[in-house]
């Protein structure tokens, strides 16, 4: 697995190298990110499909982890009937979802309500020259949203910087 940490730091935290201790000073890694990685370092005898994922970093919303991975990679984690995935919620005690790496908040908007499907996007300009994105969903689908509104307008602020509003048509 390929993570911010090298692999021997990620065996032996917390006796790391120099290069990983300067991520570590600098706040590009986090104790969690740390906590997660070595989860799923572990897991890699146990579920070899997770050797080739690319590990980049973990946000929590209430409780939540949203763990993000390289492109394709949520495949890979799932591809084992989700036992990887209920082991790692399982090893640290939270629900977990996972999110490729992106750039369009809609992908990640997606990832995060997965199975649901999303209507449509809209932008709202607000006055003040900012804006934010309207997601629709169908109210018949209000129930399976894997996650509060609150966590996931946390989740989406904190990984894009991006007001979101969900409404239900």
């Amino acid at each position: 697995m390929k993570s911010p940490l090298c692999t021997i730091c990620l065996k032996n935290y917390p006796l790391v190298c120099g290069n990983c201790q300067e991520k570590i000073s600098e706040g590009e890694i986090s104790e969690l990110d740390i906590k997660v990685a070595r989860v799923l370092v572990n897991l890699e005898d146990l579920f070899p499909s997770i050797k080739e994922v690319t590990f980049k970093q973990v946000f929590v919303a209430d409780g939540v982890y949203v763990v993000l991975v390289g492109k394709g990679d949520v495949r890979r984690i799932l591809g084992s009937g989700r036992r990887v995935l209920r082991q790692l919620e399982e090893e640290l005690g939270a629900k977990v979802r996972l999110v490729e790496e992106s750039r369009d908040p809609q992908k990640i908007l997606r990832d995060l309500i997965r199975p649901v499907r999303i209507l449509g996007i809209n932008t709202i300009w607000l006055p003040d020259n900012s804006f934010e994105r309207k997601v629709r969903i169908s109210e018949r689908e209000r129930d399976n949203i894997p996650l509060t509104l609150e966590q996931l307008n946390n989740v989406i602020y904190e990984m894009t910087g991006e007001r979101i509003r969900i409404v239900f048509d």
